[in-house]
């Protein structure tokens, strides 16, 4: 049994002015997690250019579950990386902050990076090796046997940790941004500030959307194909990497007026739904866009057509991102008023299960490469498979060990390691 000692004075006044948001906890880990789903149904879509690995058994839901949670999973991410991120900085200081960011930020992505870019290699090397091993041969262990264990390093990209990459130039702009406004801006800061509190709580409210929606859209427009391009070097796509800051901005800004917030909570679930419908929208414009695109047999579309549609599909995503933003935050905060133990379990989780599930996307689809079973089925088993390891590894290799530290801040007690009910840790 533990014992906690009563909160002082002071600790109940940082609680009360820098609350724990456990709803932003909770989509900032699920847009984490959806990072399984996303990579493993890749591997059963119907279209093999999309993706190294394409299983046998393809499902007709696998493209629908890749197209829509790209479109929204990383500009939510990114505000919910915002927010905190300007906590920590508000709560902390620039000092702690910048350490704090490169434990968590920098380190894994260096370290990561190097473990993980090998590991992915060797899982495409074993899918390739196993879907052309001799017929008959469906040998696992023959395909060991046959892959080379070599590893190529000089094109090799950012892989799935190119957000990693990203934070870092967020985290420095807008804290060197924020402390230069403090010492040499303070009227600015003080006028900006005004601007901010009047678009989000005061006379200009009902202009919110729009105003983000006209910060939002010039330079998706700069895109080569709908939705956000993909980053797959080390050179960054600067109209990329400034679409995404758009997004992290606002929740760096939004957290120094997070009364919004709580008003967020009013008419959330009409903007989640508002916002699902017009992605479902979305959805649809971009499956013509495509088809158009790479069958413009079955899809004939003139080039001022195809331009036109490009522009609407833009615009319904951004809109659809928004208010899937603000409805899921009021949601989201009103679901979780206090902490669940289980969803803690997971938010501490999700950041260990996205570094490391890439390989394993691959990998193990590709041991069941030969299991004649449904597609989306096997999509959805595959996803249990990818995810159960990586719940397993987290628990027994990170949760109390240093790799917590590094992950999370802190290293909690392991059950039944410790001998000591998940109950009792906290």
């Amino acid at each position: 049994m533990s014992i906690t000692p009563p909160a002082s004075s002071e600790s109940s006044e940082a609680s009360r002015v820098h609350p724990r948001y456990h709803g932003l906890d909770f989509i900032r880990a699920v847009m984490m997690l959806l990072g399984v789903v996303l990579h493993t149904a890749m591997s059963f879509q119907q279209h093999e250019e999309l993706w190294p690995y394409q299983d046998p058994e393809t499902s007709p839901v696998a493209g629908f579950f890749a197209l829509s949670i790209h479109i929204f999973r990383m500009p939510i991410f990114f505000v919910m990386a915002g927010f905190f991120g300007a906590m920590l900085f508000t709560r902390k200081g620039p000092a702690i902050f910048a350490g704090h960011r490169f434990d968590r930020i920098v380190i894994p992505l260096v370290i990561g990076w190097f473990v993980l870019f090998p590991l992915l290699v060797w899982a495409l090397a074993f899918a390739y090796i196993h879907a052309t091993q001799p017929a008959g041969d469906h040998s696992i262990l023959g395909a060991f046997r046959r892959m080379t264990w070599s590893v190529d390093f000089v094109e090799a990209g950012p892989m799935h940790l190119w957000f990693l990459y990203y934070l870092v130039y967020y985290y420095a702009f807008f804290a060197v941004s924020t402390l230069v406004l403090r010492k040499c801006a303070r009227p600015l800061l003080s006028f900006l500030s005004g601007c901010v509190h009047s678009i989000s709580l005061g006379a200009l409210r009902w202009f919110r959307l729009p105003i983000l929606m006209v910060i939002s859209l010039p330079l998706m427009f700069t895109m080569e194909d709908v939705g956000f391009d993909l980053q797959m070097d080390w050179a960054p796509l600067w109209n990329v990497l400034g679409a995404y800051a758009v997004y992290f901005g606002v929740g760096w800004v939004c957290y120094h007026h997070r009364e919004i917030v709580g008003a967020l909570e009013r008419f959330a679930w009409s903007r989640l739904l508002s916002g699902l419908i017009l992605l479902a929208f979305a959805m649809i414009l971009s499956f013509i866009w495509y088809q158009a695109l790479h069958e413009p047999e079955s899809v004939a579309l003139d080039d001022g057509t195809l331009s036109i549609l490009f522009v609407v599909n833009q615009i319904v995503q951004v809109l659809s991102v928004w208010l899937l933003v603000f409805g899921l935050t009021g949601v989201c905060e009103r679901m979780f008023r206090k902490e669940n133990r289980t969803v803690r379990y997971l938010v501490d989780a999700s950041y260990w299960i996205y570094l490391m599930h890439l390989p394993l996307t691959i990998f193990i689809p590709a041991c069941f490469r030969y299991w004649d079973i449904d597609g989306t089925v096997k999509m959805f088993v595959m996803m249990i498979l990818v995810t159960i390891p990586l719940l397993l590894t987290y628990h027994f290799v990170v949760r109390g060990t240093v790799l917590g530290v590094v992950l999370s801040g802190r290293r909690y007690p392991v059950w039944p390691l410790t001998g000591r009910s998940p109950a009792n840790t906290e």
